[in-house]
């Protein structure tokens, strides 16, 4: 259409995580570092409940709800479970 002549295209990456869940949660071994990423397609409509949980998070208070579920380090208690079940440590 002509209303858009002159416009380039763009596209953004969609961070995504293994399991299609937010990541959320401090990093472990750096308490220092609070890590929120990997809304895919949700970010815009996540962003507000994010924003708040991730400032509690960084005020050291308690999240709004259980993030247990989005931690980090999830994605390495899969892999050592996994090593364990198929008999490698």
């Amino acid at each position: 259409p002509e209303h858009f002549e002159g416009i380039k295209p763009w596209c953004g990456l969609r961070p995504c995580s293994p399991d299609g869940l937010p990541i959320i949660g401090r990093a472990k071994g750096n308490d220092d570092v609070v890590l929120v990423t990997a809304h895919a397609m949700m970010g815009l409509t996540l962003a507000p409940v994010t924003g708040r949980v991730a400032a509690q998070l960084v005020a050291a208070e308690a999240p709004s709800f259980d993030v247990a579920a989005l931690q980090p380090d999830r994605f390495r208690r899969l892999r050592l479970r996994s090593r364990v079940i198929a008999g490698n440590r």
